[in-house]
């Protein structure tokens, strides 16, 4: 019995490294159309590229594993990339930090609007 669950384990594992697609409620996200946004270069090249790769792979590979768990808009992942774009790897990640540090479904001083599944979410793009 115990040999069932260990092969189980080890497909599933397989199975999502191989395919590289979520499964359940998640699915839905990954093949939603998003807006195009400019892509600007990091004013800091070798830490802001290491950062940018790794929120990739968070966004990429994480995220839609675990599910969305944003109460912003745009989530924390993406206000980090973009603050490290906009202003350096340095004050960019410090601004992400901050941001995490505020991540709480609490009523707050931002503005609201609601996703494309009508939930109220905050709105605190990058200044």
């Amino acid at each position: 019995m115990s040999k069932l669950k260990s092969l189980s384990c080890v497909f599933i594992f397989l199975s999502a490294i191989l395919c590289g697609e979520p499964w359940g409620k998640d699915v839905d996200l990954v093949h939603k159309k998003c807006a195009v946004v400019e892509v600007t270069k990091c004013k800091t090249p070798l830490f802001g590229h290491l950062g940018e790769g790794l929120i990739r792979f968070h966004q990429t590979t994480i995220s839609p594993a675990d599910g969305p768990r944003s109460n912003f808009i745009p989530s924390s992942s993406q206000y980090m990339l973009d603050a490290i774009r906009k202003y350096g790897f340095f004050k960019g990640f410090s601004m992400g930090c901050d941001r995490l540090m505020r991540e709480n479904p609490d009523p707050w001083v931002y503005r609201e609007t609601v996703n494309d599944q009508g939930c109220r979410m905050k709105w605190d793009p990058v200044p």
